[in-house]
């Protein structure tokens, strides 16, 4: 059994870090991932805004 250095370790192809703190980068990270929380993913927001005009205009139709 060898040591663990005995070996070279794979990189990965493209690495994913983040970027440093309080660079515009970070802030812009920050900025997404906030709005991917709070909103979920674009298709979501999208198939939530659709609904609730088809539920608006559906009130309009009934009411008339």
């Amino acid at each position: 059994m060898g040591s663990s250095s005995s070996k070279p370790r794979k990189g990965h192809e493209k690495p994913h870090h983040l970027p440093k703190v309080g660079s515009p980068e970070n802030r812009q990270w920050e900025h997404e991932t906030h709005k991917k929380v709070v909103f979920g993913s674009s298709a979501m927001a999208l198939a939530v805004g659709a609904a609730m005009v088809l539920a608006v205009i559906g009130l309009l139709v009934a009411n008339l």
